[in-house]
């Protein structure tokens, strides 16, 4: 067994609060996205957001005992959730990307400008382990719902979701007024029948299939961030490579599917690509000997 890897203070401070923003952020409670707000239990999301902020922040002043630490905690934690229920769905994926890495860098300057430690370490394991637990728990919550909103967003940008036959309402306005026939038609009325077929085409969305690939998609970048950090590679082939098989029938009855499906599996797979690769680059140098168990 190799000697424990020495850190600062500030090193193991910035892991602690990374696992402590990625919980606030994403392991209490999933946050309205623009467009996906029916039914949405707005009360309830709202009381959550205020204590996971409050606690957030006062956790972090416990970790650093720095009001700017934990008053920087506190903003992030608040304004990360309400600008993702405003942005347009298509600037998903470049929005949560962009704060994750304004944070990482963000609270970094912020512990080296103030010259902060951390006031909780444990005795029982090494500041490096330590550090390394916090990461590899931060990574698999970013991964997991972080990843779901990157692939939405992918997905909506790309305009490739399941979705159902298209209803009569929006064939008969087609045919009932083919632009093509009339060229007479003003632009005025070619815009109202856009806008029409607009508002009806988003009924026709799969949700079950939508919700079901979310589901395959969390366990599929958890799965698969392990197996990059390992370092098996073979085994990341295969598992990309055995879920297409197992969908290759649907993919010859509809063309809009095979698109979704290979648009949000190549995106999900790019965040757990990321992820793992990161998360491996951490472990050697935090924990080298938690990588010595690889899976074959």
């Amino acid at each position: 067994m190799s000697s424990p890897v020495v850190i600062s203070d500030q090193f193991l401070l910035w892991s602690q609060l990374l696992l402590l923003w990625t919980i606030a952020a994403y392991g209490v409670t999933p946050d309205p996205l623009h467009g996906e707000t029916t039914r949405f239990r707005w009360t309830r999301w709202i009381i959550l957001l205020i204590v996971r902020v409050i606690v957030s922040a006062a956790l972090a002043f416990v970790l650093s005992s720095s009001l700017s630490l934990s008053a920087l905690m506190l903003c992030i934690s608040l304004f990360h959730p309400l600008l993702r229920c405003r942005l347009p769905m298509r600037w998903l994926a470049e929005c949560e990307g962009f704060w994750i890495f304004v944070y990482m860098l963000s609270s970094l300057a912020a512990i080296r400008g103030l010259d902060l430690s951390t006031n909780w370490v444990l005795s029982s394991i090494s500041p490096g382990q330590q550090a390394a637990l916090c990461i590899l728990g931060a990574a698999l919550l970013l991964v997991v719902r972080g990843g779901t909103y990157i692939v939405r967003g992918v997905l909506r940008k790309s305009g490739t979701l399941p979705s159902h036959e298209r209803p009569d309402s929006v064939e008969i306005l087609v045919e009932v007024v083919p632009v093509s026939s009339q060229p007479e038609m003003s632009d005025a009325t070619t815009a109202d029948i856009a806008a029409v077929a607009e508002e009806l085409l988003p009924q026709t969305v799969d949700v079950e299939e939508y919700n079901r690939g979310r589901l395959i998609g969390n366990l599929e970048r958890i799965v698969l961030t392990i197996v990059v950090a390992a370092g098996s590679y073979a085994a990341l082939a295969f598992l990309v490579a055995a879920k297409g098989v197992v969908r290759s029938d649907e993919f010859e009855k509809s063309r809009d599917f095979t698109e979704y499906f290979l648009i949000g599996s190549l995106s999900s797979v790019l965040v757990a690509l990321c992820a793992g690769m990161a998360l491996r680059f951490a472990l050697i140098r935090l924990w080298p000997d938690l990588l010595t168990l690889q899976i074959q």
